[in-house]
């Protein structure tokens, strides 16, 4: 009998068949619109990101820069954008010679070090493929040695955490980042990504639009009432800040808005919530809105409030499990969110993707990455995997541009059955949203 992951890998190798025939299809049909039009080339613009994770934060704008340096030099007309399991593309055509585009487009690939992740492909309208071997330029080198990449591909000579590195060195600049803000204007943002994360549907195990998931203490509308409240405490953040009050009485203030929120709604709703986002919006204020300095902000006072208070629950499932959790994640700035949740939510957005769609893939990126403590008080280690495993079939159905809806659904019930949900996910959802709202 297969396991779950290999399972997971035959559906993931047959989707990337499915990707690449799709890609193909689509090719032969502009192929065929190009000769009807007279359009002398045809482009297919990619990108070259080995592994299976090929929509890496920053390829969008990369492809985009790309697009532009092309539109520049030859001009195109752009006939498709989208994004699916092999990553995002762009299909164009021109009126210029396929040898000239050709030449620009091995210019576009070598202007900058993250260009050599780009991939255009130029076609002759007859279909025929214009290489770099038909105009006399040698085969390109490998991502880590001066060897040609077809043969360290053919080869294994590289490691696919080597190769990743470097795919993310090279990217890291167009990665999209966090708009500027102002306490204030967070202070509302926040309170406006609880709002979000709660009406995100389906959410296997977390109270949704449709029901309450594994949480049987927890409604839609006690959530949303929950969530209101949390203004109060935010206000109280801005108001000590400005009066340099000591850490202590910010704690206090956490502590206040937990009480707050039993007493509304009789139940633990927002808990790992207030802690969080209350560092958040206190590190902001601290860094003066530099968010340059707001992730090391937050490690700095996420080591005060840990050597100096007690934390926020889940300590017995950290030490009996070994795992970090929610402490070891503040007193490294958040990386589930600044390193996953917020540039993998924009890269889809950027690339186009629905709002909804996005909001299910950052949901996906995060089930992936966060060490949940709550899963594993429900379920133990088991149930942790459990929640990283369907993450990653989440992921792979959504940048197959499949509707999740259905097995999102049906994953809910089988998380209702085993109890299983994921707080810490619904958390870092809510702050990832805060973060990357819009700014008045």
């Amino acid at each position: 009998m297969l396991s779950a992951a290999s399972v997971n890998d035959i559906e993931l190798k047959a989707a990337f068949l499915q990707a690449r025939d799709a890609r193909q299809h689509l090719l032969g049909a502009t192929l065929t619109s190009a000769q009807s039009t007279h359009k002398a080339t045809v482009l297919f613009l990619g990108t070259n990101i080995p592994g299976p994770d090929k929509f890496r934060p920053g390829s969008t704008a990369l492809i985009q820069h790309a697009v532009v340096s092309l539109q520049a030099a030859i001009g195109l007309e752009m006939l498709h954008a989208d994004s699916d399991l092999l990553g995002p593309f762009r299909m164009a055509v021109a009126q210029a010679s396929p040898e000239a585009v050709k030449a620009v487009a091995m210019a576009v690939e070598t202007d900058l070090p993250a260009a050599r992740l780009l991939d255009i492909d130029v076609y002759r309208s007859d279909g025929t493929q214009v290489d770099r071997a038909a105009v006399q330029a040698p085969a390109r080198p490998c991502l880590l040695c001066a060897e040609p990449a077809g043969a360290c591909i053919r080869l294994g000579r590289h490691a696919a955490i080597e190769l990743r590195e470097v795919v993310d060195q090279h990217l890291r600049p167009w990665v999209p980042g966090i708009p500027s803000t102002t306490p204030g204007k967070l202070a509302l943002a926040l309170v406006q990504g609880a709002l979000q994360e709660l009406q995100v549907t389906p959410k296997p195990g977390l109270v949704d639009g449709l029901d309450s998931g594994s949480h049987r203490d927890l409604t839609y509308i006690n959530m949303e009432a929950s969530a209101g409240l949390l203004s109060i405490y935010f206000d109280e953040i801005l108001r000590s800040f400005s009066q340099q009050r000591p850490l202590q009485d910010f704690v206090q203030a956490g502590r206040d808005a937990e009480g707050r929120m039993v007493h509304a709604i009789q139940a633990n709703a927002h808990k790992g919530y207030i802690f969080l986002s209350g560092l958040v919006l206190l590190a902001l204020c601290e860094c003066q809105g530099d968010l340059t300095r707001l992730r090391s902000t937050i490690s700095q006072l996420a080591t005060r409030f840990f050597t100096q208070f007690d934390p926020p629950g889940g300590n017995t499932v950290r030490h009996r499990q070994a795992v970090g959790g929610i402490q070891a994640e503040a007193q490294q700035g958040l990386p589930a969110i600044f390193e996953c949740g917020v540039p993998r939510y924009l890269e889809a957005l950027n690339a186009g993707w629905h709002r909804e769609d996005a909001a299910f893939y950052l949901m996906a990126m995060l089930m992936q990455t966060v060490e949940d403590t709550t899963a594993i008080q429900r379920c133990g280690p088991e149930g942790l995997q459990r929640v990283k495993r369907d993450g990653r079939r989440l992921q792979h159905l959504l940048e197959s541009r499949q509707c999740p809806k259905a097995w999102l659904s049906e994953l809910n019930l089988d998380y209702q059955r085993l109890g299983l949900t994921m707080g810490g996910v619904a958390d870092c959802m809510a702050l990832t949203f805060a973060l990357t709202a819009p700014r008045p």
